[in-house]
């Protein structure tokens, strides 16, 4: 029998080991295991370390108890998966049982079961009389503190469930505060740094400007107006949005972006929306697409909280004259600048990026575009240019891959896209070229799903451009302080 829970105490240390070090190497081949998914950098860094910590540490401890045969050391996995256990009944307390979240339970019990085994059986093989009577108490305590946990609970469940929501509604709102502490300068975040390929952890394209008070919003991809949400940033502290194109990856989430921006802020004028030729087309297809729910949204909470006029945008179109490579100014309020001027993204025509200008602090954001000689012009000495990228060595693959499975269009687009959008190496060149002063790249395909491929994304762009290189996440946030030169980069999410 001593042989038996040896081995088993052993197996379960290994099991242990194999999730820390795939937790601290691979984190992402934990979350479909865990159900967990993890928000830009931060989530796979909370991975590595907390997850990492705590299986490693169980790992730890189990073989050295089970290789040195001293129950003391099995005592603190045992006590840690306790605290599992209760963890766990907590949560189908809260959040009800579901087969995907009673197998891992069920595990986490079996192997505490061998552990406290192992110990009743090493306390029992030695000779003093104060230890042989430990274990016991080791074992009640752990299941007292189990079932009066798990009792404590139920008893209470729901004003700790009204206590916790309140807490995280207040927390939420707290959160927010962080835009009305930026000091005065021009600031440049992602609230979607996506592309059109499906990635769990990024929005489509969507770039938020902070010029002293004032928000503007270059772009809305589809599922942007929720990490707004997740990053504290009010849409009803938007000032207007800018579109760079109508491809269906930068304006899927405009129309959920208009309806939170009216109904948050009581707005009583519609939503100002730039773009090229064309943006009228697509702001009056949204407003009527949102019409009956306007309607609804009036009739349930009346004028004063969902002003009706406010519902909406309205199209402002940059009036672009063909053939020519000149930037127009869009808008000039209390100190800011916004230009737009054209990139290459045939056959998308017209297509725009925008520069930013305040208070001495520059921006330029590129939108999809080829190589393009007026974004090079216009990025001249600008502290930051967020530029999309593609990595065509990557897309090769991905085609590559969709060929072999027989899906011939997809692997058609994955040939055709490179020809209008930039790869990184070529947007460093022009990043050095232009003499800019950081360059982030959002916008990235194919999708990376972590920062250990970012060195791949890249590839020789390092060697090309002198400058810092920042491969954004959803909720990066670049902050240039007016009145000198310091650029701060920070993570929202």
């Amino acid at each position: 029998m001593r042989t038996v829970l040896r081995v088993l105490t052993v197996l379960s240390g290994l099991f242990f080991l194999a999730i820390g070090l795939a937790a601290l190497l691979a984190p992402w081949r934990l979350t479909g295991l865990f159900a967990l998914y993890p928000l830009g950098s931060a989530g796979y860094n909370t991975l590595r370390g907390d997850f990492g910590a705590l299986f490693l540490g169980l790992a730890l401890f189990t073989l050295a108890g089970a290789i040195r045969r001293t129950a003391r050391w099995l005592a603190v996995p045992a006590w840690l998966l306790g605290l599992i256990v209760l963890g766990r009944l907590t949560s189908l307390v809260f959040d009800g049982a579901s087969a995907d979240s009673l197998r891992p339970m069920a595990i986490e019990v079996v192997v505490l079961v061998v552990i406290l085994l192992a110990i009743v059986n090493l306390r029992g093989a030695e000779t003093r009389p104060t230890t042989t009577r430990a274990w016991p108490r080791a074992v009640i305590a752990t299941a007292l503190l189990v079932a009066t946990g798990l009792g404590l609970m139920v008893a209470f469940q729901r004003p700790v469930g009204l206590l916790l929501v309140r807490r995280g509604v207040e927390s939420g709102l707290q959160g927010q505060s962080w835009l009305d502490a930026l000091p005065d300068g021009l600031h440049v975040g992602l609230c979607g740094s996506g592309a059109p390929l499906a990635d769990a952890n990024r929005a489509g394209p969507c770039v938020f400007v902070v010029a002293g008070r004032r928000v503007y919003i270059v772009d809305a991809g589809e599922g942007s107006p929720r990490k707004m949400a997740l990053m504290g940033l009010s849409p009803a502290r938007v000032d207007a949005i800018l579109l760079t194109h109508f491809h269906s990856d930068h304006i899927g989430g405009l129309g959920e972006l208009l309806l939170q921006r009216w109904a948050g802020g009581s707005h009583q004028d519609q939503t100002p929306v730039y773009g090229p030729p064309g943006v009228e087309s697509v702001v009056s297809g949204f407003n009527a697409a949102y019409r009956l729910d306007t309607g609804y949204r009036v009739a349930h909470h009346g004028a004063e909280v969902v002003p009706p006029g406010g519902a909406g945008g309205a199209a402002r179109t940059i009036p672009l004259v063909e053939g020519s490579d000149a930037a127009q100014v869009v808008l000039e309020q209390d100190g800011l600048t916004i230009r737009a001027f054209p990139v290459m993204h045939a056959p998308v025509s017209p297509a725009v990026g925008y520069r930013f200008d305040y208070q001495g602090r520059s921006v330029v954001v590129s939108g999809d575009t080829a190589p393009s000689p007026v974004l090079e012009q216009q990025a001249r000495g600008v502290d930051v240019l967020l530029h999309e990228g593609l990595q065509t060595s990557m897309v090769a693959l991905v085609g590559e891959a969709m060929a072999r499975h027989e899906r011939a269009g997809a692997a058609k687009i994955m040939a055709d896209i490179p020809s209008y959008h930039t790869t990184p190496e070529d947007a460093a060149r022009l990043a050095e070229r232009a003499g800019v002063r950081h360059l982030v790249f959002y916008h990235t395909i194919p999708p990376l799903r972590f920062a250990f491929l970012n060195a791949a994304f890249l590839g020789d762009a390092p060697s090309l451009y002198r400058g810092p290189i920042t491969v954004s996440n959803d909720g990066t946030l670049v902050s240039l302080p007016s009145g000198g030169t310091a650029v701060i980069l920070r993570e929202l999410l």
